[in-house]
């Protein structure tokens, strides 16, 4: 009996970028630091995307450099900062000048949306946004959510719109050319943000054997049925982190809180990091791998 061959769904980063259509509606990877679709966002930037929608339960500064560069300004969200460091400055002032639209969601009320989309049901039941302002305040969507009584019960609950985005876009620490992919540490919402987007597109740190994958089946968070396209991005979530690989730098998002305070500091950011540099190997370049080599990850902690 012989094996089947194995489909090698490898792309480049600029090939990702490419398929994201203007106006695409994108489920957002990561949560917090944790592992977001850093390159990514430089590269939709580079390309001079425009009109996207990103749903997420809550990211930072990948969607903060989208606002700015004003390729992304519609948001179904859970939360949006940059967690200790404060509120995001390009949010902050896109939000003033009146360019972003928000339709505001809790963490777990997202998290139910996309696991609605992978369940493949058009909503998900919920309590607890009862009573809230939540309910009231929409921008994006006609019907954000409906009260309903329970068919059973007799009492009110929320049903809300699952999400099937047009793409979902995922970081991981490990995957092989097929599509299997291993997430290590938070894994927030991106299992689901797989199975229920149109086309799934995983940011990899790195190729690993097919081999290695059968060796250790249990450690596959994402299997290839769910992913379209696998791309190798060493350091992809940078300035971020991916845990057990790399910690975010700090001292790269203090400055750029700082700096992009004010527009003028925001352009000047825009252009030193993303827009200058050619593409993801001149941003490692710019960083320098003797930065890049403090920012490993000590293996006894994952950070």
């Amino acid at each position: 009996m012989t094996e089947p061959s194995i489909e090698d769904k490898r792309i480049t980063l600029e090939e990702a970028a490419q398929k994201i259509h203007d106006g695409a509606h994108i489920a957002w990877g990561g949560f917090g630091y944790q592992r977001p679709p850093e390159a990514l966002a430089m590269e939709l930037i580079r390309q001079k995307k425009r009109n996207l929608r990103i749903y997420t339960c809550g990211s930072e500064h990948d969607l903060d450099i989208l606002v700015g560069a004003e390729a992304c300004l519609e948001f179904e969200v859970a939360f949006f900062a940059i967690e200790a460091l404060g509120l995001a400055p390009n949010l902050r002032r896109r939000t003033k000048e009146g360019k972003v639209q928000f339709e505001d969601y809790s963490n777990l009320a997202m998290a139910l949306r996309f696991l609605g989309g992978a369940l493949n049901v058009p909503f998900m039941p919920i309590r607890h946004m009862i009573g809230t302002n939540m309910m009231d305040k929409t921008r994006l969507r006609k019907d954000k959510a409906k009260v309903i009584d329970c068919p059973f019960t007799g009492t009110p609950i929320v049903l809300l719109p699952s999400v099937q985005a047009d793409f979902g876009v995922i970081c991981a620490q490990k995957a092989d050319v097929e599509g299997n992919v291993q997430i290590f540490g938070i894994k927030g919402e991106d299992n689901e943000i797989a199975r229920g987007s149109k086309t799934t597109i995983v940011f990899t740190e790195e190729i690993i054997s097919n081999e290695v994958i059968r060796e250790t089946p249990d450690l596959t968070t994402i299997p290839a049925l769910f992913v379209d396209y696998i791309v190798e991005v060493p350091f992809g979530s940078w300035p971020m982190q991916s845990y057990g690989v790399y910690d975010y730098d700090l001292p790269h998002l203090q400055m750029y809180m700082g700096q992009c305070k004010t527009e003028e500091g925001w352009q000047e950011y825009l252009n030193d990091w993303i827009l200058d540099v050619e593409n993801h190997d001149g941003l490692l370049k710019k960083i320098g791998e003797k930065r890049l080599k403090e920012l490993r990850a000590d293996k006894r902690y994952g950070y």
